[in-house]
């Protein structure tokens, strides 16, 4: 069992619960413009970054899908969500990292967000303080599953891979953090374990609070 020194963290569905809200905004989204979006494509795509996520949607929809303005609407919602406080933080997500903080983990913060709405979303939480390192969508090539992110937040750590978890929530996040050699553990969100997931994955969580006792009982000296 390899030593833990850092803690990589998702942030959307992880430490705050923004996919619910996501999801809501981009089924009335593509009903205004005749289109249904449905949980389990959207579920498909979480954690993959914008590109990605575009490309998969006119792939589903097809050539005409208005996407590009589709999504200017989707950011305009999702700022006026997290500036009238409907994005909460997830259950347990401030227990876990002042549990880290005082046990000496070191602690990041990898998400496929652009780099403005994550810091309104910590500055919103109070957070913005308690990561060590941040990477984020502005920061990076290839997006998730590919492991760069995780990677690079590992190098801003100083810490090898291997000696790294990753809590995060979406499939493509879990299959990241496999390829980068680094632990992952699933947190639910929108997504519950399925057997993909359970494959990738070292262990399963209802939520941050189990993920902390996890941790707290097999990796703290």
């Amino acid at each position: 069992m390899n030593k833990i020194e850092a803690v990589l963290f998702d942030m959307d569905g992880v430490i705050f619960d923004t996919e619910r809200v996501y999801l809501e905004h981009w089924i009335k989204i593509f009903k205004k413009y005749g289109y249904e979006m449905k949980k389990e494509i959207y579920v498909s795509v979480m954690g993959r970054g914008r590109e990605n996520i575009m490309k998969t949607f006119v792939k589903i929809y097809g050539e005409n899908l208005p996407i590009l303005q589709m999504y200017k609407e989707k950011d305009q919602l999702l700022v006026q969500a997290v500036k009238e406080g409907q994005v909460p933080m997830k259950p347990g997500a401030k227990e876990i990292l002042n549990f880290l903080k005082e046990n000496n983990f070191k602690i990041a913060l990898a998400t496929s967000a652009k780099k403005d709405r994550m810091m309104m979303q910590l500055k919103i939480g109070k957070i913005e303080n308690k990561f060590d390192a941040i990477v984020c969508g502005d920061d990076i090539t290839n997006s998730k599953p590919d492991p760069e992110i995780f990677l690079k937040a590992a190098q801003k750590l100083s810490v090898n891979p291997e000696n790294c978890v990753v809590v995060e929530d979406s499939p493509s996040g879990i299959k990241a953090a496999y390829s980068a050699e680094m632990m992952g553990l699933h947190v639910e969100d929108l997504k519950k374990a399925d057997e993909e997931i359970l494959k990738y994955c070292h262990k399963s969580f209802k939520n941050l609070l189990e993920i902390k006792e996890y941790i707290n009982e097999y990796y703290t000296v």
